[in-house]
């Protein structure tokens, strides 16, 4: 089951020429994905959907059992640099700068005056949703694959492996084409992929253990997955090996239903599987939030790093709890912040960008204001002088005669519904009062649009056809933008309420403040983690078509990104004695 390292030093395949021009990469260098995007919300939601009605019937992870069950044993090293990036695959000017610095060889980095020579790892982890946001074939290749053969197109010499777990947006069609990305043994660049099934189990040095489990959308892990790792488990480890466990969820208070099935599936593992071997989990990897978040455990060894800088839209930090408790195989484990980035005073100052979505989004302004108009031809304002000197009596006596009443009736239930249904960050009371809200704002927002249309077109002293122009002009134009700085409203004061993270963050498609984690098993086997961050990303490339073939091919036309340690490197001891659980007392990790 074991599978040791082929050979001696494996190198990549011939390097493919490089490129003179854009015609000649082979990818489309993609902007940041525009979520608000009437065309992208739609086409999303419609993939959600499909998603989760068909993986309760076809889960693709069963069809895998076919695979060989192979463990890569990398034990035999006498350290090991690993690397741990996650939600990539978005933007080309965020997702090719964290990849340009993966593969560099050596990152030299500055703590309180002490300095850290940090190595590329000679194993890459991707720890979930490589691609956004939808997962074909395209969208791999433009937002993913290309700027990662970009940024290293061969490696002199051993060439590093990279191994991943999908995420909910890698679900979006079943896995089809993550399986065919990453479980094929193709070369994504100077990395070589290894595995043959969603999830893994690598066998590192000095009894260290990395597991990457795949929990689908959060719901639950497989039975073909409990027994691969309850095979290794059984067959592999012994008492006082330590784990490094690495899931695509990111749990956090108020969690919907799905997220507590996966923690109740982690604990299962812990608990079922990693228990009776005698093994430890010391180390939570997780993606599924754009940050860096890193709990420790308050009585043990125990951390918990919530790591997705890789090049997604940047989550909030200053929402975050102080203190957690999440379920282990003793009970609860009660873990205190201890650090996180963006820092929250810098996350707090991104939220008064939430009121530039209109600037943003534009496209999504032109839906509001189409919707408008349709109302105001819906109330018959359209005819005669129906229009001029509109009152809030005017509209309600249009809409008791219009002929369409019944539907905006029914079309104001519907937006009640939906809007309590949007404030899904909230539960009981509070969410339907948030919704409640919510809906009556816009209600008296598209009335006031109405009733500003009419006064401004009264204003410019129009008659007839003209001011019936003027009138529709600034409903569909003062509707539009009304209607994205009401959202804009209702996000930037919902989020003072701790709610709507990544509603409020994701259409600002922020470029910067990336991060992923450099880990390295030192000779004595301790485990130093190096969180590493970027604070701001290039925006501007020069195609370097006569740089020797393993460099990358695009470099910087203007300042250079500069990484630099989030914090002071987390460092875990070597293994502990036969026999030891987490409920012994054990020396805490240095950070």
């Amino acid at each position: 089951m074991a599978e040791p390292r082929a050979g001696s030093a494996e190198t990549s395949p011939p390097s493919p020429p490089r490129p003179s021009s854009d015609s000649d990469l082979g990818f489309v260098r993609r902007p940041m994905v525009r979520w608000l995007d009437p065309h992208q919300l739609i086409d999303t939601a419609v993939r959600v959907s499909l998603s989760g009605m068909f993986s309760s019937y076809a889960d693709n992870r069963e069809s895998q059992e076919r695979e060989p069950a192979k463990v890569p044993d990398r034990s035999g090293e006498t350290d090991l640099w690993l690397d741990y990036v996650a939600d990539v695959g978005d933007g080309w000017n965020s997702t090719y700068t964290v990849a340009r610095l993966l593969a560099t060889e050596e990152l030299k980095l500055e703590w309180d005056g002490e300095a850290h020579a940090t190595e590329r790892g000679r194993i890459l982890v991707m720890g979930g949703d490589q691609v956004y946001p939808v997962p074909n074939a395209a969208e791999y290749e433009n937002r993913m694959l290309g700027p990662y053969r970009a940024a290293l197109p061969c490696a002199e010499g051993e060439a590093p492996e990279l191994f991943a777990i999908p995420g909910s947006h890698d679900w979006y069609d079943g896995l089809v084409n993550f399986t065919s990305v990453f479980c094929r043994n193709h070369w994504i660049g100077g990395w070589r992929t290894r595995q043959r099934r969603s999830y893994f189990a690598l066998k590192l040095p000095h009894r260290w253990w990395l597991w990457g489990i795949d929990i689908q959308f959060g719901s639950y892990i497989d039975e073909a997955q409990l027994q691969y790792f309850a095979d290794v488990a059984a067959d592999q480890m012994q008492p006082g090996d330590r784990i490094i466990l690495c899931l695509a969820k990111e749990v956090e208070s108020g969690r919907k239903q799905a997220e507590i099935h996966s923690d109740r599936d982690v604990e299962y593992l812990e608990r079922e599987i990693i228990q009776p071997s005698g093994a430890q989990l010391v180390l939570y990897l997780k993606s599924g939030k754009h940050y860096y978040a890193r709990y420790e455990q308050e009585d043990g060894v125990r951390q918990h790093i919530t790591s997705g800088g890789g090049g997604a839209f940047l989550h909030p930090t200053h929402n975050l709890p102080e203190r957690m408790v999440l379920p282990g195989a003793h009970g609860a484990i009660a873990y205190r912040r201890a650090g996180t980035y963006p820092a929250p005073a810098v996350s707090k100052r991104l939220r008064k960008r939430i009121w530039l979505l209109p600037v943003y989004n534009l496209p999504l302004a032109a839906v509001f204001g189409t919707v408008q108009l349709l109302l105001a031809f819906m109330l018959g304002l359209h005819l005669g002088d129906r229009h001029v000197a509109l009152g809030f009596g005017d509209l309600l006596v249009a809409l008791w005669e219009s002929p369409t009443s019944f539907l905006l009736s029914l079309l104001m239930v519907v937006s009640l519904a939906g809007m309590v249904r949007f404030a899904h960050d909230a539960t009981g009371v509070r969410r339907f009062m948030l919704g409640m809200v919510h809906s009556t704002l816009q209600l008296a927002g598209v009335a006031g649009v109405m009733i500003a249309a009419s006064w401004l077109s009264s204003a410019f002293g129009l008659r007839g056809v003209w001011s019936l122009i003027a009138f529709l002009g600034l409903v569909a134009l003062v509707g539009g933008i009304g209607g994205m700085v009401g959202m804009s409203a209702y996000l930037w004061a919902t989020n003072c309420l701790g709610l709507h993270g990544t509603e409020g963050y994701a259409p600002l498609h922020h470029e910067d403040l990336k991060h992923f984690l450099r880990l390295h098993i030192q000779a004595d086997g301790t485990l130093t983690i190096y969180p590493i961050g970027i604070d701001r990303v290039a925006r501007k490339w020069t195609l370097c078509p006569d740089a020797p073939a393993h460099e990358p091919w695009f470099a910087p036309a203007g300042f250079e990104p500069e990484p630099h340690l989030i914090e002071k490197p987390i460092t875990i001891s070597g293994h502990p004695n036969p026999g030891d659980s987490e409920a012994d007392p054990q020396r805490r990790p240095s950070s």
